[in-house]
C-alpha cells in the first residue's frame, strides 16, 4: 500500500521519534563504527520521510536529486563528531522554525521537546568530545547520556504537526536565526574556556547567561515602551525603503492622480519618478491603447503586469527577489490608479451621454404635451359651429400665446440645456384658468381652495408635471371611457397640484421604480414621470405618489420642506 501524504502526515511524530533514536543510535552507540554509518543512511532517510521541504509525490530534478544524495553521503561518510554536531544544529534549528509557524500550541510542544532532545544532545555528549574534554566516572555519563530517549519518546503524547509540504511551512528567517543563537552558544563556551580557563560547565553557563542578557537588551531595543520608535520601526523603513524611497513616490504618485484626469497622462506622470533613481536607466510600460518608453534600455530588465498595465523597469543590476517584490507592489499600484482613472473617464463620458439623452426625452415629452394641447385646439375648431365663433376666437387668442410661449421655451433648452431653468413665475389663478381652458372638453373635475389665489408658482414645472399626469389619466379611458379624473390645486396650506382618477391601479413592479428610472409601460407611466421628478427635484418640488390602488390613484406635486 502506498504511503500518502495525509499518512506520513498522520504519523509525523512517529517518524520524528523514529529519526531522533536513529540519530541516537549512530552519532551516540555507533560512532565511528561500521555497522554506524549504515544507521546514519537510515536516519537520514526517516528525515526525508518526515521533511516539509518537498511534497512526497512532487518530482524533483536532477540537479536538486543530486543534492539530496550528497547530503546523505556526507553524513554517513564524514563520520566524526563535528559532523554531527553540525547536524544537530540544523535540526534543531529547522524543527524551531517550524514550531514557531504552528497555530496549535500542543502541535508546537511536541517539536519544542525534539529541539530540547537535540540541544541536550549537543552540549551534553558532542560538543564535550569535540572539545577533547576527558570523560569521567563513564557508567553516570551514559545513563544520564542514553536518558535523553525518554524526550523522543514523548512525541507520542502530541499531536503530529500539520505540515504543508511544498508551501512555506518553514521560515528560514527563523531557521538561521536560530542556527545561529545555538552556533554562538557552542563557539562562546569554547571560548570562555580557554580565556577564562574554566571547566567546560560553567563556561557554557556564562555563555549561555551572556546570550540571554544580549537577546533581552535586542528585544529591548527593537521595541522599547513609552511609545518610542525601536529597531522595528527603522527596520521596516528600511525594508520597504529597499533601493526606492517609498513615500517619496507614493506622494509624487498622489499629486499625479490629483493633478492629471486622462490615464494615459497620469501613467507617464506616474513612470517620470522612475527615471530619477540610482539603480534605475529606464522604464517603458504598455496598455491596451497606448505604450511609452521613458530613459535608456539596459540588459537588465524586469516585467510585471497588473490589470492590463504591463511596466518593465531596467536597472543597473540584476534584480533580488526582494527588490523584485517591491517593483510588483509598485506595478500594482500604478495599475489600480490606472483602472480607476479609466473608470472615471468612463463615468465622464457615460454621464455626458446620461445629461444628452434625459435633456432630449424630457424635450421631446414637452413638445409631444404641446401637440397634444394643439390637437385640442384643432378638434375645437373643426367642430365648432358659426355662432360659437367669438367664443372660439377667444379661445385661440388664450391658447395660443401660451403655446407660443412654451415653444420658445423648449427651444432655449435645445439650444443651451445647461442653462434652462425655471425662472418663469405665474400667479395660481392665471395658470389655473389657462389649465381649466386646455382641458376643457375632456370633462375633468377642477378643485381649487382659493379661485382668487395669487400664489406664485413655477409655470414650466405645473405645466410639465399637470400636463404628464392629465395625459396618463386620460390614456386610461381608452379602454375604460368611465374613467374620473380630478386635479386639484392647493395654494393656502402648502402649494401642491394632484391628480386622481379612478382607472387601474400602478402596478408593484412599476411602483419600485417610478420615480427613480425609467419605466418602459404600455399606459405612459415611463420617462415622462421621471425627468418631472428630476425637474421637480431641482425647484424644490417633490412629486409623489400618494394612492396606487385599483379605483383611486393620486399623484401630488408638492412644495419640500426647507
Amino acid at each position: 500500500m502506498e504511503l500518502g501524504p495525509l499518512r506520513l502526515q498522520h504519523y509525523g511524530n512517529r517518524i520524528l521519534a523514529l529519526m531522533l533514536l536513529l540519530l541516537h543510535a549512530a552519532f551516540v552507540w555507533g560512532q565511528g563504527e561500521l555497522w554506524g554509518q549504515a544507521v546514519v543512511l537510515a536516519h537520514y532517510g526517516a528525515f526525508l520521510l518526515w521533511q516539509p521541504f518537498f511534497s512526497g509525490q512532487q518530482r524533483l530534478p536532477w540537479h536538486r536529486a543530486l543534492g539530496v544524495v550528497l547530503v546523505g553521503a556526507s553524513l554517513a561518510g564524514l563520520n566524526n563528531v563535528w559532523v554531527a554536531s553540525l547536524w544537530c544544529v540544523i535540526l534543531a534549528g529547522l524543527l524551531g522554525a517550524v514550531a514557531v509557524t504552528l497555530p496549535s500550541i500542543r502541535e508546537r510542544l511536541g517539536l519544542w521537546v525534539a529541539v530540547l532532545y537535540l540541544l541536550l544532545l549537543l552540549f551534553v555528549w558532542l560538543l564535550p568530545q569535540g572539545y577533547g574534554l576527558p570523560v569521567r566516572q563513564i557508567g553516570q555519563v551514559a545513563i544520564w547520556r542514553d536518558s535523553l530517549l525518554l524526550l523522543p519518546l514523548l512525541l507520542f503524547l502530541f499531536p503530529s504537526p500539520r505540515i504543508s509540504r511544498g508551501g512555506s511551512a518553514v521560515d528560514l528567517l527563523y531557521a538561521l536565526m536560530f542556527v545561529l543563537i545555538i552556533g554562538v552558544l557552542a563557539l562562546g563556551s569554547y571560548v570562555a574556556m580557554h580565556l577564562r580557563h574554566s571547566d567546560y560547565a560553567s563556561s557554557l553557563a556564562l555563555s549561555m547567561s551572556t546570550l540571554v542578557a544580549t537577546l533581552l537588551v535586542f528585544a529591548w531595543l527593537w521595541e522599547p515602551r513609552g511609545g518610542s520608535s525601536g529597531l522595528r520601526d527603522l527596520f521596516s523603513r528600511y525594508v520597504l525603503s529597499l533601493g526606492l524611497p517609498l513615500e517619496e513616490w507614493l506622494k509624487q504618485l498622489s499629486d499625479a492622480a490629483e493633478q492629471q484626469p486622462e490615464p494615459d497622462v497620469f501613467l507617464r506622470s506616474a513612470m517620470a519618478g522612475f527615471t530619477h533613481l540610482p539603480w534605475s536607466t529606464g522604464v517603458t510600460w504598455r496598455t491596451p491603447v497606448t505604450s511609452g518608453s521613458l530613459g535608456d534600455k539596459s540588459r537588465h530588465a524586469t516585467s510585471f503586469t497588473h490589470l492590463e498595465v504591463e511596466v518593465t523597469f531596467y536597472t543597473n543590476a540584476t534584480v533580488n527577489p526582494a527588490f523584485a517584490l517591491h517593483l510588483r507592489l509598485l506595478t500594482e499600484i500604478i495599475g489600480y490608479f490606472y483602472a480607476a482613472k479609466t473608470r472615471e473617464r468612463a463615468m465622464r463620458a457615460n454621464a455626458y451621454s446620461q445629461a444628452i439623452f434625459e435633456t432630449g426625452s424630457r424635450l421631446t415629452h414637452d413638445v409631444k404635451n404641446l401637440l397634444q394641447s394643439l390637437k385640442t385646439l384643432c378638434s375645437a375648431a373643426e367642430h365648432s359651429r358659426p355662432e360659437q365663433a367669438m367664443s372660439l376666437q377667444s379661445l385661440m387668442q388664450r391658447q395660443l400665446p401660451q403655446m407660443a410661449k412654451r415653444l420658445e421655451i423648449t427651444l432655449d433648452k435645445l439650444k443651451a440645456p445647461e442653462r434652462a431653468l425655471d425662472t418663469n413665475q405665474i400667479q395660481a389663478r392665471e395658470w389655473w384658468r389657462v389649465l381649466k381652458a386646455r382641458y376643457a372638453r375632456e370633462e375633468l373635475r377642477f378643485v381649487i381652495d382659493d379661485p382668487a389665489a395669487t400664489t406664485w408658482l413655477p409655470q414650466e414645472l405645473f405645466d410639465s408635471v399637470a400636463d404628464n399626469l392629465v395625459q396618463n389619466a386620460l390614456r386610461k379611458r381608452v379602454g375604460q371611457p368611465d374613467v374620473r379624473l380630478s386635479v386639484t390645486l392647493d395654494t393656502r396650506r402648502q402649494l401642491s397640484l394632484t391628480v386622481c382618477d379612478s382607472g387601474e391601479g400602478v402596478p408593484e413592479a412599476v411602483m419600485d421604480k417610478l420615480f427613480h428610472a425609467p419605466v418602459t409601460t404600455y399606459d405612459g407611466l415611463g420617462i415622462g414621470l421621471y425627468q418631472a421628478t428630476k425637474q421637480a427635484a431641482s425647484m424644490g418640488f417633490q412629486l409623489e405618489l400618494v394612492s396606487g390602488e385599483e379605483g383611486d390613484v393620486c399623484f401630488r406635486l408638492v412644495k419640500g420642506e426647507g
